[in-house]
């Protein structure tokens, strides 16, 4: 157990700063370190997916740039599927993008549905649905 854990510490970049904390609960850390413990909880179970949701929410631009140096990484062993509503992040992490939408029926259900998928450098430099090139403009409501 012990190698497993300091193996997923390692991976998820965190290692050198909680090496000396093992003992100590998982809420005295930074939002960053709490982030990338999570990371190392979920690759710790060597899943051939990973979940992200909103992975750098509320997170300071320095913790950020780790998350996201750190999803680089592991994207070359792992599939990762992040749920961002950050486009900048998008575009800097992603490979492809799937853009969704949501809409609410005439009796008051909300349904999802798949707007445009492709490549993340075709998306966001030459969208071919109406409703992503409003939303990448900033035009979207």
């Amino acid at each position: 157990m012990d190698e497993l854990v300091e193996r997923s510490l390692q991976r998820s970049g965190l290692w050198s700063e909680v090496k000396d904390k093992l003992k100590q609960s998982g809420l005295s850390l930074s939002g960053g370190q709490q982030q990338r413990l999570c990371i190392a909880r979920a690759i710790a179970l060597k899943p051939e997916v990973v979940l992200m949701d909103e992975p750098c929410s509320s997170l300071d631009p320095i913790s950020t740039e780790r998350v996201e140096a750190l999803i680089q990484e592991l994207k070359e062993e792992y599939t990762i599927i992040i749920v961002t509503h950050n486009m900048q992040q998008a575009s800097r992490v992603s490979d492809f993008t799937a853009f969704l939408n949501a809409e609410e029926s005439d009796k008051g259900n909300r349904f999802g549905y798949l707007v445009e998928y492709d490549e993340t450098a075709r998306v966001f430099s030459n969208p071919q649905a109406q409703v992503t090139k409003e939303y990448l403009s900033g035009k979207f409501g």
